[in-house]
């Protein structure tokens, strides 16, 4: 017997989870190709699918509480959302310059150290 992961029908869509370390745009992605492979699903079944697939997070809520009635819409605001969270995640170049900077003086701390004491950590006499 041959196995595939093909999918059929609406009630299967409801199966795809968004997993817990799955960035909302490799979702979408997984989500839209299974959905291509359900021809008698219509949008609206797909867009409560989609939806109750999500994990916790800001584009969870904002679906719940937003006034996007298509599957067309969600998935547009998928991907807008999808781009800011891939963004967000990369560091920044205020980020990779302050961590260069901290390389290039290896023995340079923030911390004052333990023999020494700041002017306003002195005890009053």
């Amino acid at each position: 017997m041959i196995q595939t992961d093909r999918l059929y029908f609406a009630d299967d869509l409801y199966t795809i989870r968004q997993r817990e370390d799955e960035p909302l745009r490799e979702y979408a992605a997984r989500f839209s190709h299974e959905y291509s492979r359900c021809p008698e699903t219509d949008d609206r079944a797909a867009y409560g699918a989609f939806k109750s697939g999500l994990r916790s997070s800001h584009f969870r809520y904002l679906v719940h509480s937003s006034n996007w009635r298509t599957y067309d819409e969600l998935m547009k605001q998928a991907a807008v959302h999808a781009k800011v969270e891939y963004f967000n995640s990369k560091p920044g170049p205020s980020a990779r310059k302050e961590e260069s900077a901290a390389k290039s003086y290896p023995g340079q701390t923030d911390e004052p150290s333990a023999g020494h004491k700041r002017k306003d950590d002195r005890d009053n006499r």
